[in-house]
């Protein structure tokens, strides 16, 4: 595997928390990235340029809420996350963290995303943009 030049991460600088980035594009043209244990994929509130497919290990999904941190799931292998930045372009909603020995991660352009977008059929293309008019009130319908 080679060594890929971390690009800079808006909101939080992983290279020296244990991010390290490594690439071999001969087999799938995707940016490979291994990050050790305990260390932040992304955090709550930062832009998102980038969705991730965990290869191996397993990565935490959690907000922080009242100083708390509150898990909302965990990703193993063949697990998608990061990908509502690429569909809305707002902030991060969640933290992603490694846990239980860090992971390896495939990482998902901003640009091959769109481009996977764009070739799919236009219903769940639609159905992945679809938005709410307003939030969600708890109150049901009737």
């Amino acid at each position: 595997m080679n060594l890929v030049l971390e690009k800079e991460n808006r909101g939080s600088d992983n290279r020296r928390n244990g991010d390290r980035r490594v690439g071999d594009r001969r087999e799938t043209g995707v940016e490979t990235r291994a990050v050790i244990e305990n260390h932040h994929v992304f955090r709550e509130g930062e832009l998102g340029d980038q969705a991730f497919i965990v290869k191996s290990g397993t990565v935490q999904i959690y907000k922080t809420v009242e100083d708390k941190r509150v898990v909302l799931g965990e990703f193993g292998a063949g697990g998608m996350f990061g990908e509502m930045a690429l569909i809305d372009d707002t902030p991060r909603m969640a933290s992603a963290r490694t846990i239980n020995g860090g992971a390896v991660l495939m990482v998902i352009s901003k640009k091959m995303f769109a481009k996977k977008m764009a070739n799919m059929d236009p219903f769940a293309r639609g159905s992945l943009k679809a938005r709410p008019v307003q939030e969600p009130t708890g109150k049901t319908a009737g």
